[in-house]
């Protein structure tokens, strides 16, 4: 039986790593070889997610299929857990970030590198940060470059498919939030930049951390997003249907989205989420249901 096509799906390693909580590393790789053999080609890593890079690297080495696709980032650096905001933009820091990712990975070549957290950029620091990734790609160290997560005023000249081939955004798109469709969606769309969804289920909040956040809401989720996630879990409570599942599709089956980014932490996460993907009865379901109460 053939597998159902996985092309859109990418499986991100922030997890994996332990980013959001204790992983094993051995089940960890078992995972990435998993998604291998469930058709899954493509992964996502960075140096600021722990050891994801060495963990992906140590799992595809023995993997003897098909060659997968893999994006990086460079310019966010290691660190233990996802509130840390440490950077080095400068163009020494980002030709030795991926000059490291290359030997962890095990590879010759990037397919993406993207240019990790924008915001973390100093305005008179991104023109030299953006020449740097050009640099790299004309050494043959990258096949493409983009945009690794969301951008503010000052980084918005910088939107243009002469520099990026491809944008990684999170949080603005999902099931409870489409902020991204009036605003950066339509920068990247005129300059057909290739639009990349991470985290569909919404950092947790559509998923296992929802009632933790219910009860003590993190200062980054807008009020009105923890409502409607609150009036989403009733109506899926009383039709049956897993809140987590409804997420995924509506960010799947959205045309506008040339990627959806997994964030499994482990091998059941995974599987599970595969299983959702492939439910016919939740196919086409990427409208937002009325679910107001």
């Amino acid at each position: 039986m053939s597998l159902p096509s996985r092309d859109k799906i990418v499986l991100g390693t922030a997890g994996l790593a332990g980013i959001w909580g204790p992983v094993n590393f051995a089940e960890s790789e078992q995972t990435i070889h998993y998604a291998l053999e469930q058709g899954i080609y493509h992964f996502d890593t960075s140096p600021a997610y722990a050891d994801a890079e060495s963990i992906l690297g140590k799992a595809l080495y023995t993997w003897k299929g098909i060659k997968p696709f893999i994006s990086t980032k460079a310019g966010k650096l290691k660190a233990d857990n996802p509130d840390a905001d440490t950077y080095d933009f400068s163009p020494a820091g980002l030709i030795r970030s991926v000059s490291e990712s290359l030997e962890t990975l095990k590879v010759g070549c990037i397919d993406v590198l993207f240019l990790h957290d924008p915001t973390g950029l100093k305005s008179h620091e991104i023109q030299a940060a953006i020449d740097t990734l050009i640099e790299i790609k004309a050494k043959g160290w990258a096949k493409a470059i983009g945009i690794g997560g969301n951008y503010g005023a000052d980084f918005m000249p910088y939107v243009s498919s002469k520099y990026f081939d491809h944008f990684m955004g999170y949080n603005r798109f999902n099931i409870l939030n489409q902020d991204a469709l009036t605003n950066e969606y339509v920068a990247l769309q005129n300059q057909q930049i290739n639009i990349w969804q991470a985290s569909p289920l919404y950092m947790g909040l559509l998923g296992s951390k929802l009632e933790t956040y219910i009860k003590e809401q993190p200062s980054w989720i807008p009020a009105r997003d923890l409502q409607r996630a609150k009036e989403l879990n009733v109506y899926c409570k009383k039709t049956s249907v897993s809140i987590s599942a409804l997420a995924l599709h509506f960010v799947y089956e959205n045309p506008l989205i040339y990627k959806m980014v997994l964030g499994a932490s482990n091998f059941s996460e995974l599987k599970q989420s595969l299983e959702w993907l492939d439910d016919k009865a939740l196919k086409s379901t990427n409208q937002i249901p009325d679910f107001t109460i």
